[in-house]
């Protein structure tokens, strides 16, 4: 059954993002994700000369298929994983050329679902001339380095019981003393598994915790080198060698993805390992061997690091990592944050030397240095400018290998000129001359002041569609959201030299409408305070705004005193679940209802009715609509469960079933009500609209029409089991959602996106549904201006019912 939180918890589709594991190897080498010494680093590497300008230059290019997995280096061999067609394949890389070596097909491709991407997640090791890797199903294999020939292949789940997790097998391989360590996750006393490389056979597991999206490393404590490696609840040292646990601890992590469930242990320092245990915050531990026994104790735990999967690395003391969108310094010793920079994107960082070489999502390759006195920039290149990336870069032979989620790519350090400036189209505009100009301002404040008085509106919209976002005020930094960025994602707004404002630049459709807020000095998002239009959605209480097109609604004023319809209110006792609950809905009866006591009514039943009635304004619009572009209704505006007002969004099965069930036949009794599925419509937006869509297919019988604004659709197939063929039940279907609706630009999931195919998937079906895709964000504001559209097509005025509607006092 379709179903789509109304509260947007949405963060646990994402658990699949974490793969690390490499192991050691030779001078030059970067086995696997966190390379030769397992901590994202090579210390002793340089990426340009001292006192010479760095710069970086694509050196070649390989188209590939989809996946997470990260590039693994030996020699003159370049080793990834991802999906070709209806594969999931590894396959070899000559390092100089990017030609292909060889392939090997893993098993049937995996499919990403729920915000994931296709493709293999877990990153494959190099080690002693065999490549030993792991599929998203379980399939753990070997191959031979040069050719690609397997060599074994063993099915965890099948063979040795492991659990496969929701996103697919994660964990990355590493080889340690001889032996192949996997955390398999199959239960009591098999954590954690260690496998002779050679053929494949098991030679101990331990452990009693449960494995999600972890992965092991191998660190030095005390001269020792141990597997260390992190469950759900514990992290444990283990002999390679003979599968012994030499200490374990409890880190009371989470069930988060962005926590207890991607813990990869980071180390930082003799004997300490930084944790992200939970979505809220991080943990270092230290662990001490005292005789035969080792103590392990808890250093500090505070927000520093905190909702995220990026991986961070550590150099002389201090932390480089993410803190939500914000990259971050954070001091190893005591926890405390030293700098945060949203300049640096969001993004993974591999050491390289004393620089941080960090491969943002949006697919942008920086260069900074690894300083506690801040972020400075030295080179940038925009790889993947067309794609996402969701992997660390890889360093060896001087080199740095980089994929997105489509190509891989080979980038060497270059003399050339460090960081870009901006966009060159933004030199063009209005603000981009107001740039040019105070440059030389011998009073730069006062130039600002004048500019800012020029403008008649903000934001300032250009007549091609550019839209400037100013902000004015004393800030160390100022981010901005919106719906035209998209979720999960903050982008740097820039400061004009030499004075205290801050500006960002997009372009829109001449009839977009969007939300967007700005983040000072990393609070939460705020309102523009040079905008007095408000704006209430997904980023919280900020501003909205409109292109010069697009059309407000048409009913914002209060309808003449002898067209307002009335509201009373309409309770039931629901019996469909095992406590009785009181249900309260809103019912709008148009005016002339009393009067004409012998006419009977269409009705549209509005799914969070609150909303829809408080934001939305409906009862305004029924107001001014009824007789003028649609014919009179009785509107049943259903009020949220008191109890818990999220819950029948959440769990739509039984709150459908108590409209079908209960309540459509009560307003049926109490009212003048035509009980025809043409004459009666289900509607809403957001959760509503999923509410909406799924009493229509579930039950055509009781809805002919329905209603729907930006559904909360991750794919359209989800309906496609429901919905009737037209020849069995003809529906009337409105259709709409917004081009910047709920989607995660750096991530595999759009909601625009999932109701494009439910469009189409209803056209196939035979069905031809009204409405369709327009160039806005997500929220009642916009919705607003397309209840006239909706309603019209729902309960369009016919000319006799226009007539007729004429008459009514």
């Amino acid at each position: 059954m379709p179903r789509a939180s109304a509260r947007l918890t949405w963060t646990t589709f994402l658990a699949f993002l974490l793969f690390a594991g490499p192991s050691p190897a030779a001078d030059g080498a970067w086995p696997g994700l966190r390379g030769p010494a397992h901590d994202g680093a090579v210390r002793q590497a340089r990426l340009s000369a001292p006192g010479k300008p760095s710069g970086l230059a694509v050196a070649w290019k390989k188209a590939l298929g989809s996946g997470y997995s990260m590039v693994s280096v030996e020699g003159d061999l370049v080793v990834t994983l991802f999906a070709a067609g209806d594969a999931d394949v590894a396959a070899g890389f000559d390092a100089a050329t990017g030609a292909e070596r060889w392939r090997h097909r893993i098993g049937d491709a995996y499919k990403g679902h729920d915000g994931s991407h296709d493709g293999p997640i877990s990153t494959a090791v190099l080690a002693q001339g065999r490549v030993h890797g792991l599929g998203p199903r379980g399939r753990l294999f070997t191959l031979e380095a040069a050719t690609g020939k397997e060599i074994w292949s063993k099915d965890l789940v099948a063979e040795h019981g492991a659990a496969a997790p929701h996103y697919g097998f994660t964990t990355s391989p590493i080889v340690v003393d001889g032996v192949l360590v996997v955390e398999i996750g199959a239960g009591a006393g098999k954590t954690i598994a260690g496998f002779d490389p050679a053929d494949g056979r098991l030679l101990w597991t331990a452990g009693d915790d449960t494995i999600a999206y972890h992965s092991p490393i191998a660190a030095t404590i005390d001269g020792k080198v141990q597997v260390v490696a992190a469950g759900k609840k514990t992290i444990l040292g283990i002999d390679a060698a003979s599968g012994k646990v030499i200490w374990s601890h409890a880190h009371e992590g989470d069930n988060a993805a962005t926590g207890g469930e991607t813990i990869v242990p980071v180390p930082s320092g003799e004997g300490r390992f930084l944790l992200l245990n939970k979505s809220d915050s991080s943990a270092m531990i230290q662990v001490t061997r005292k005789g035969e026994d080792h103590a392990v104790e808890q250093i500090w735990s505070n927000n520093s690091f905190r909702g995220t999967y990026v991986i961070p690395v550590y150099h002389e003391g201090h932390l480089y990592g993410m803190t939500g969108r914000l990259f971050t310094c954070v001091d190893a010793a005591t926890g405390e944050t030293r700098w945060r920079s949203r300049e640096a994107g969001d993004g993974f960082p591999t050491l390289v030397g004393s620089h941080l070489v960090i491969m943002t999502k949006p697919g942008t390759l920086l260069v900074a240095e690894a300083s506690p006195e801040g972020y400075k920039e030295t080179a940038r290149l925009e790889l993947f400018p067309l794609d996402q990336s969701w992997s660390a870069v890889s360093f060896a032979g001087g080199a740095l290998y980089a994929r997105s989620m489509t190509t891989l790519a080979r980038v060497e350090p270059s003399a050339a000129a460090g960081p870009s400036g901006p966009p060159v189209w933004i030199a063009r505009t209005v603000l981009g001359r107001f740039l040019d100009e105070v440059k030389t301002a011998p009073d730069k404040n006062a130039a600002v002041e004048s500019f800012l008085s020029r403008q008649k509106t903000l934001p300032i919209v250009e007549e091609d569609g550019t839209v400037h976002f100013l902000y004015r005020g004393e800030a160390k930094d100022v981010g901005i959201v919106g719906d035209m960025i998209g979720f999960r994602r903050e982008d740097p707004m820039t400061r004009v030299p030499g004075t205290d404002l801050f500006h960002y630049s997009a372009r829109l459709e001449p009839d977009a409408a969007v939300h967007y807020g700005f983040i000072v000095d990393y609070g939460k998002p705020v309102a523009d305070p040079r905008n007095p239009r408000p704006g209430k959605g997904l980023f919280g209480d900020v501003s909205w705004m409109s292109m010069p097109a697009w059309r407000p609604p048409a009913y914002e004023t209060e309808a003449p005193k002898e067209k307002q319809g009335r509201l009373e209110p309409f309770e039931i006792e629901s019996k469909v679940k095992e406590e009785p609950a009181r249900r309260v809905s809103q019912v709008y009866l148009p005016a002339g209802y009393d009067s004409r006591k012998d006419a009977r009514y269409p009705v549209l039943y509005v799914h969070d009715g609150k909303e829809a009635l408080d934001t939305g304004g409906m009862k305004n619009a029924l107001d001014h609509l009824i007789g003028a572009s649609i014919e009179p209704l009785i509107a049943v505006f259903v009020m949220p469960d008191e109890k818990n007002p999220h819950r029948d969004l959440d769990d739509v099965e039984p709150y459908a079933r108590m409209i079908v069930e209960e309540l459509v036949p009560a307003i049926d009794r109490a009212y003048r009500t035509l009980p025809d599925p043409l004459r009666r419509a289900t509607a809403g937006a957001a959760g509503g609209a999923n509410a909406s869509l799924h009493l229509a297919f579930k039950h055509p019988g009781v809805f002919g029409r329905v209603g729907s604004h930006g559904a909360f659709l991750m794919k359209g197939a989800e309906y496609e089991p429901m919905i009737p063929r037209p020849e069995e039940h003809p529906l009337v279907i409105y259709l709409n959602w917004g081009t910047y609706h709920l989607r995660s630009p750096h991530e595999a999931w759009d909601m625009a996106r999932g109701n494009r195919e439910l469009w189409a998937l209803l056209r196939e079906r035979g069905h031809r549904p009204a409405g369709g895709e327009t160039p806005d964000g997500f929220g009642w504001p916009c919705w607003k201006a397309r209840i006239a559209e909706m309603l019209s097509v729902l309960f369009p005025l016919s000319g006799e019912r226009r007539a007729a509607a004429g008459r009514l006092p």
